[in-house]
């Protein structure tokens, strides 16, 4: 159900969403409301690959959220959900350099 209410609202997001700053705004409040709400604790790599996929947050945004943008609550609990999605982010990016030579 948060799945599509999401992507309902996709373009009413993305009006909001203009720059890196807030992805990650939105990327760090997300986490806070998932962590607060044990209905949405399971959902937040989803809803981030949703997010991303419907090119809401970018993947420069998402790494740093990862590496030092994350907020204190639930911080490990998120990192480690997202670990699978942040590897096939380093490794597309590695494939695109790859690519680029």
């Amino acid at each position: 159900m948060v799945i599509a209410k999401v992507k309902a609202h996709h373009k009413l997001l993305g009006t909001f969403v203009t720059n890196a700053k807030l992805e990650l705004t939105l990327l760090v409040t997300l986490q806070v409301l998932c962590y607060e709400d044990n209905r949405l604790l399971k959902l937040f790599s989803d809803i981030v690959k949703l997010l991303y996929n419907g090119d809401l947050v970018g993947e420069d945004t998402i790494q740093h959220w990862h590496k030092k943008g994350s907020h204190p609550k639930g911080r490990n609990v998120f990192l480690k959900d997202m670990e699978p999605f942040i590897k096939w982010l380093e490794e597309a990016e590695e494939e695109d350099d790859e690519e680029d030579e």
